[in-house]
């Protein structure tokens, strides 16, 4: 409310105001006036309490405001009335004074109903006219001069006002039409967002039996041929997935809701996997790729591996992709002086001697869905979605991607600030955490599914069959807990959308003891695989959460996770795969 947060703007004029008059008209008049003036600001402040943000006022509410302003604007004209009948002819410049500056505080008012702008200056107008009228004795030129001088000055002020407020009608119209197109992104955004996490869900539903079948047809017995072209399919299918990864990556970042972990890692090996990790794709071109990993770089550092491994592997695919001959370095280095907060600034830089990239599209590389130009785009493919994805990683890990040179190649230096830890004590904890587990015997296993999509049930069922685990398949969550009260299993591999029950109640009620063990781990398993989705599930109570399309690798890595210590045998299985 504008009358409280002018508040101080009113009480600390009015002060020196009555320091002033007691010079002119009297300590006791200089007091009264200003004791009128404060119980008139707190009968203000008392009509105008029950007005909150967001909250409309009623015609009653109004009226009062209306009429506790009244008594404020009444005291200044007084006072200015009293200056104009004192024995003292100079303070009528005083009294003329204080009525204009009546006039420009209402202003003040301009975005406010027009009763109160009519309140306010009302009293201190008449008073410029009148008074120099009527009450002003002196003759001749000066006098009349002054006189319709203040006359104009009201004339005036009225011309100001309505200005003023036109202007403020305007605004206030543009300040709406903006909130409103704000109201309206909002809504497209969380349209986007909506549309993103359905068709992430739609896709990785079929996705899960298309590469689901084909890991299980790898296994299986095929000629070379048969075999390269289901290879084929299943690359095919990974390349659709990351494209769609891609996609909520973006989607997480423009909400601001990408987290970062922070676990031991060990930097060096990380680059090195990378490097290896390309390395076939590399001499399949006919290029080299070399790793040059400076010695004063930290080994181990507090980070997010799975994000600098992200960064990492999309700027060595780029390099390769745009490089036909020559071939690609990754370079580790770390600045020499530590940070103001302790942590190190790691730099990994990408040289690659390919095609380059033009000056004048440098920052635009790093634009959304943007290649640095279209011949680029058919030669080679791609979203163009990896360096802008990468930049922002980057950058919430107090870090930045620059491309550094274009010329004859290009060269991504990619930032990022970490802790550096010691590597003796990282080591005696993984190996204190690798004595204390047991590898799981897949054979002993029993596992329950609780799935009503055939085609998934089909896919984990190869999936686990081929390894020896023993599974046991339901349609919904409520035959789970009818299985479970009646066999014994080791985890539960729960959908998540099912009809009868739906996994996050069929958890609540196996927690619940509905349903046998009520600490036997649940795994569940959805195409939901939006930001903060792994946390929601796991802050539900389940064990693990795994994202369709599944891989063998990471079912029975969560399996053997949730079962740990119960058989032997994962890491065999899981390699297999």
């Amino acid at each position: 409310m504008d009358t409280h947060r002018l508040l101080l703007s009113r009480v600390i004029p009015a002060a020196m105001a009555a320091g002033v008059t007691q010079m002119a008209l009297g300590l006791n008049f200089a007091l009264c006036w200003l004791t009128v003036f404060l119980a008139s600001e707190g009968l203000a402040r008392l009509a105008t309490g029950r007005f909150k943000p967001g909250v409309a006022g009623t015609p009653t509410m109004r009226a009062v405001f209306l009429l506790g302003a009244l008594p404020i604007n009444l005291t200044w004209s007084w006072l200015a009335a009293a200056m104009w009948f004192s024995p003292l002819h100079d303070m009528r410049l005083a009294a003329a004074s204080v009525w204009v500056g009546q006039i420009v505080y209402t202003q003040n008012f301009r975005h406010q109903p027009a009763a109160l702008v009519a309140v306010s200056a009302f009293a201190p107008m008449v008073s410029l006219v009148v008074f120099p009228l009527f009450f002003f004795p002196d003759q001749g030129v000066g006098p009349n001069i002054a006189r319709w001088g203040l006359v104009m000055v009201v004339a005036t002020t009225l011309n100001v006002m309505l200005a003023n407020r036109a202007a403020a009608k305007r605004m206030d119209a543009l300040t709406r039409g903006l909130r409103e197109e704000r109201e309206r992104a909002l809504e497209a955004n969380r349209a986007k967002s909506t549309f993103v996490a359905v068709t992430s869900h739609e896709l990785r539903t079929p996705m899960n039996g298309l590469l689901g079948m084909a890991y299980a047809l790898d296994r299986s017995n095929l000629n070379e041929a048969q075999r390269r072209h289901v290879r084929l399919m299943i690359k095919s299918g990974d390349s659709l997935m990351q494209v769609l990864n891609d996609v909520l990556d973006l989607s997480k970042i423009e909400a601001g809701k990408v987290e970062l972990d922070r676990v031991a890692v060990n930097l060096h090996d990380l680059v090195r996997a990378a490097g290896d990790a390309w390395r076939d794709a590399a001499a399949e071109k006919g290029l080299w790729l070399k790793v040059e990993i400076a010695p004063s770089s930290p080994a181990w550092i507090l980070a997010d591996p799975q994000r600098i491994r992200q960064v990492l592997m999309n700027l060595i695919s780029n390099g390769l992709k745009f490089t036909s001959q020559g071939g690609v370095t990754i370079q580790l280095s770390a600045r020499n002086a530590p940070l103001a907060d302790g942590d190190s600034e790691i730099r990994l830089r990408v040289i690659d001697t390919g095609v380059g990239v033009d000056a004048n599209v440098h920052d635009r590389i790093f634009e959304s869905f943007t290649q640095a130009d279209n011949a680029v785009s058919r030669s080679h493919g791609g979203t163009g979605l990896g360096l802008t994805i990468s930049r922002a990683l980057a950058r919430q890990m107090d870090g930045d991607l620059v491309l550094e040179s274009g010329v004859g190649g290009a060269t991504f230096v990619f930032t990022l600030h970490a802790t550096p830890i010691a590597a003796q004590a990282v080591t005696a904890a993984v190996i204190d955490e690798v004595e204390d587990q047991d590898e799981p015997d897949l054979d002993a296993l029993r596992i329950l599914m609780a799935e009503d999509n055939a085609i998934n049930q089909v896919v984990v069922r190869t999936m686990l069959e081929a390894t020896g685990v023993g599974l046991t398949v339901v349609g919904d969550g409520q035959a789970a807990l009818d299985a479970l009260a009646t066999e014994t299993f080791d985890a539960v591999l729960m959908d998540i959308n099912m009809p009868v029950m739906d996994g996050i109640t069929a958890l609540g009620e196996i927690r619940a003891g509905r349903g046998g063990d009520p600490a036997i781990p649940v795994i569940a398993l959805t195409a939901s695989a939006m930001s903060g989705d792994r946390e929601r599930f796991l802050a539900m109570g389940f064990d693990d959460h795994l994202g369709k399309p599944i891989r063998p690798v990471e079912l029975l890595s969560s399996i053997c996770g949730a079962v740990r210590g119960k058989a032997r045998g994962c890491a065999e299985a899981a390699t297999g795969s």
